[in-house]
């Protein structure tokens, strides 16, 4: 081999592979373009659900006082007056306050605004000057439903068909909370609550009472004032009424929260419908109906 085959043979080794087939340099065709991959969409929470207030109006909603109020109230006024008083003022749907401060007027009893009137009922009848007239009214009202508790169920009154089972299955669900807004006052109703049976729910601290209310619109902002103390974060637009009473559905549409009539006393449907109810039922025998309704009507998220 010559000087000159040597030369040549290096010069081959170092020279550049060839390209085979697999790496043709040929550019291949322009085929469709390859579209960009989709960015990943982020995962998608579901809404959350928000708690809801269920307050219960008590007579003829939950309970049926059968004239249980007023066979109270006749004899603390007849000693007040020393007389038989005239009755004759409304009760369905009002506050105990209400109704005492407008049958007081009706007996000639002098009530301003503030129900400034210095005088408190002693147990004898007494007047004297130590409180407020319609409170101590109230107070001896009180002190006498709770003597004579057995009237209420000896004269006819208990709690309405159905009314357990809907308490019941509201408590099922654990965003429902459940309170009171009645016009009773606050004695008289744990009673009749205690004296039908109903054993912590509705829960009497997530409620109001006709104690100092005349208004049932106020009772229901201080029953969410309740709820929010007790760390139960909602609004009057999560609160849900359940009443028998125009009162109940008015008072519910003045304070921002919604309403379930139950034509269970002696308001039709018909006009609790229009009143404004959201829902109107004709009893509380269908639970399934009341958690369709209380969902129907509450804001969920």
């Amino acid at each position: 081999m010559t000087r000159a085959d040597l030369a040549a043979l290096r010069r081959a080794a170092a020279a550049p592979a060839s390209p085979s087939a697999a790496s043709d340099p040929t550019p291949a065709a322009p085929g469709p373009p390859t579209a960009a991959p989709a960015p990943t969409a982020a995962p998608v929470s579901p809404p959350a659900l928000v708690p809801v207030l269920v307050l219960w109006d008590l007579d003829l909603t939950l309970l049926d006082p059968a004239g249980f109020g007023a066979r109270m109230i006749t004899p603390v006024l007849a000693d007040l007056l020393g007389r038989e008083p005239v009755m004759g003022v409304s009760f369905a749907g009002r506050t105990d306050r209400a109704i005492l401060t407008d049958l007081l007027v009706r007996n000639g009893m002098r009530i301003d605004d503030d129900n400034a009137t210095d005088t408190t009922l002693t147990g004898g009848g007494e007047l004297t000057s130590a409180d407020r007239l319609v409170p101590a009214v109230m107070d001896a009202v009180a002190e006498r439903c709770e003597t004579f508790a057995d009237d209420l169920l000896d004269g006819g009154g208990g709690s309405l068909p159905g009314a357990h089972d809907a308490v019941r299955a509201l408590a099922a669900d654990p965003l429902v909370h459940q309170g009171i807004v009645t016009g009773n006052m606050r004695r008289t109703a744990l009673l009749k609550l205690r004296v039908c049976g109903f054993d912590g729910l509705p829960d009497p601290s997530l409620g109001a009472f006709g104690d100092h209310r005349s208004d049932r619109a106020h009772l229901i902002l201080d029953a969410v004032a309740a709820a929010r103390a007790r760390g139960i974060d909602v609004s009057p637009a999560q609160a849900v009424v359940v009443g028998d009473h125009v009162h109940d559905v008015r008072g519910a549409l003045d304070a921002g929260a919604r309403c379930i009539g139950v034509a269970t006393g002696r308001v039709s449907a018909d006009h609790l419908h229009s009143a404004g109810a959201h829902v109107v039922l004709p009893d509380l025998t269908d639970p399934d109906a009341l958690v369709a309704a209380i969902h129907a009507a509450a804001p969920r998220h």
